[in-house]
């Protein structure tokens, strides 16, 4: 014998009109619980944007210096004799004939 729809319900004593209820609570359950306590959630995302703008910062200064010593190059290679001297002047302490140096103490107040 068949039975009619009004006696078999597919969740138990749940009537149809507590389904959509049900569903939007589990709805609102889970999203709170993926905002707040899941892997990434606002906080752990508010802090890779927070370190992420910090890289941001950092790569952009490493780029400025990068350009500002491919800008040397560039006066190295045109002009070798010129940053050749100054080097030798400058880190190795030589001085032309007859020339005198004078050194000042950074210490000094």
């Amino acid at each position: 014998m068949r039975q009619g729809s009004e006696g078999k319900r597919s969740f138990g004593s749940l009537s149809p009109e507590i389904l959509p209820l049900v569903f939007m609570m589990v709805s609102a359950i889970l999203t709170v619980y993926n905002l707040f306590f899941s892997t990434f959630n606002l906080f752990s995302v508010w802090k890779m944007q927070k370190s992420l703008h910090s890289i941001d910062k950092s790569l952009e200064e490493v780029k400025n210096k990068n350009a500002k010593l491919e800008n040397l190059l560039d006066l190295v290679n045109i002009y070798p004799n010129t940053y050749k001297e100054r080097f030798i002047r400058r880190y190795m302490q030589l001085q032309k004939k007859d020339e005198k140096i004078i050194l000042f103490s950074d210490d000094a107040n």
